[in-house]
């Protein structure tokens, strides 16, 4: 383990798809020899580095006390091309290829050293794109997680996407979410900023328990004041579980103020906290 903020960070450019992608490499002064790998794809309008300070700096801490490197990757003109048919930015009309920048990525870390397992995990439209990476990249990640973000509905879904293999998975979502409601239903800030049809938060978390071979059997639920834990496990499956943080926004959670518009924060649980046990780091 190291202490806070014991780290160096880097804002790096790859060349991939015809255009300069950039993304920030966070490492701490003290690393494993086969460090894991972190990914953290940012919300829509974001960028890496404003995604570092829209979570507090919590995930570049968690990743220097648990030896982790850190990933931000930047989406083309603040957007990834995720998993969302009514996705309508302008890296859907350029057809980006943002699961072959990671790929990328992965592959240029890899030539600078030895590294182990790769994770994800993403906010809103970057959530989306970690649910992207489950289906097109099936087995380049050992877990996953995604806040404010749930699976389209079927006919919400983008044409030609993959079938996911069973990974752990971790979704964080709250009860006051008026974007990406919780309870599913049309998506986006405002009428005119839609991003079609979602499924609910449950529904979504049980997805990925049909995908890892769990069924209502498996599944239990851990109710507290602020927060509701419901996990599907067995031995021999990953797992998944879902925070549903009550009354909590569109956001992730963390002890830092955030937007009022995004709706309101908690200080039940900080994210990277809950990432880091989850995927077994602490």
């Amino acid at each position: 383990m190291t202490d806070q903020n014991s780290y160096t960070s880097e804002r790096l450019t790859l060349r991939h798809g015809g255009r300069d992608r950039i993304f920030t490499v966070v490492t701490p002064d003290i690393i494993g020899d086969r460090p894991d790998v972190l990914f953290y794809f940012h919300g829509s309008l974001q960028n890496g580095n404003v995604a570092r300070n829209f979570t507090g700096r919590t995930f570049d801490d968690m990743a220097s006390r648990t030896g982790t490197i850190l990933v931000y990757p930047d989406g083309v003109e603040r957007h990834f091309n995720d998993t969302r048919r009514g996705l309508r930015e302008r890296t859907r009309d350029l057809d980006i290829d943002d699961v072959g920048f990671t790929h990328a990525i992965v592959d240029q870390l890899r030539d600078r050293r030895d590294i182990g397992d790769i994770h994800a995990c993403g906010y809103s439209n970057g959530g989306q794109m970690v649910l992207r990476l489950l289906h097109d990249a099936p087995g380049l990640l050992a877990g996953a997680a995604t806040f404010a973000a749930t699976m389209p509905a079927a006919d919400n879904l983008i044409d030609g996407l993959g079938e996911p293999v069973p990974t752990p998975y971790l979704a964080i979502h709250g009860t006051g979410d008026h974007i990406v409601n919780y309870d599913g239903g049309v998506a986006g800030l405002d009428p005119a900023h839609t991003r079609g049809v979602l499924v609910s938060a449950f529904e979504s978390a049980e997805y990925f328990a049909d995908v890892n071979g769990l069924d209502d059997a498996d599944h239990t639920r851990r109710a507290e004041e602020a927060l509701t834990v419901d996990t599907w496990s067995r031995d021999g499956h990953p797992p998944v579980e879902l925070w549903s943080i009550t009354g909590m926004g569109h956001v992730v959670p963390t002890p830092k103020d955030l937007p009022p518009s995004i709706g309101p924060g908690t200080d039940a649980i900080v994210a990277a906290d809950v990432v880091a046990g989850f995927f077994g780091w602490e």
